[in-house]
């Protein structure tokens, strides 16, 4: 298995799989994921308690963006996350951020970051790939992370203002900097549903950030039956 890495050739890991990993990766519905990304989209229709009805935009700051917001707090919730709902205003608009935050037991303050916009465009528009198909990927993540202990803490951000400026992502980092420190990996889960080519392999854009761990995500996707195959690039797609 090679990869491009910054013009040099990629030296893959040895990964031995894990008996727990390979069980949470049981525990993935694809039906389960595909019913959130349906309601986000406007394919069924979204309830938060008796109040359903249909999508029909994701923009930033639109009354059913916060109907989804709801929905993704209320979920969170009943899995038992403790949950903030961070309201921002920048560059003309306003909105909120919806964080669930899972205690890790024995580096409680070394944290993973998973993060998904709920944001989309076009106005109206399903936005499924960009990126509803992250977002209902982060509620399956939280579903399967729920009962489990954690070494790190780990974060599930759903972030929104990512299609105007990353401006709900830029906020909490302007706002809430005393909290970065303790970042260990950001995970950006982000359009998973689009394949441009056919070719059914996973694109890693590492960006201009220390390769090591999308070297290890790309070993340990390689490493498990899950029909994936990863290639990473060395720029940010």
């Amino acid at each position: 298995m090679q990869a491009t890495l910054a013009n040099q050739e990629y030296q893959p890991n040895v990964i031995t799989p894990q008996p727990i990993i390979q069980e949470m990766i049981d525990q993935v519905s694809q039906s389960r994921t595909l019913a959130d990304l349906r309601r986000l989209t406007g394919v069924d229709e979204l309830c938060v308690g008796s109040n359903c009805g249909l999508i029909t935009s994701r923009y930033t700051g639109s009354s059913d963006l916060q109907r989804v917001e709801s929905y993704v707090y209320s979920t969170l919730i009943n899995l038992h996350y403790s949950v903030e709902d961070i309201a921002w205003s920048r560059g003309g608009f306003s909105d909120h951020n919806i964080l669930a935050h899972k205690r890790g037991v024995l580096y409680p303050n070394e944290e993973i970051y998973f993060i998904a916009h709920l944001d989309g465009v076009p106005n109206p528009g399903p936005a499924a790939d960009d990126d509803g198909s992250g977002s209902a990927a982060l509620l399956e993540l939280a579903r399967i992370l729920a009962n489990r202990f954690t070494c790190r803490s780990v974060t599930l951000f759903f972030s929104t203002g990512e299609e105007e400026g990353t401006l709900g992502s830029s906020y909490f980092v302007d706002n809430y900097s005393q909290r970065l420190g303790n970042i260990k990996y950001m995970v950006n889960v982000e359009m998973l549903g689009y394949d441009s080519n056919g070719d059914g392999a996973m694109e890693l854009f590492n960006g201009n950030q220390s390769p090591g761990f999308v070297q290890l995500l790309m070993d340990i996707i390689d490493a498990y039956p899950i029909n994936l195959s990863p290639e990473i690039y060395s720029d940010c797609g």
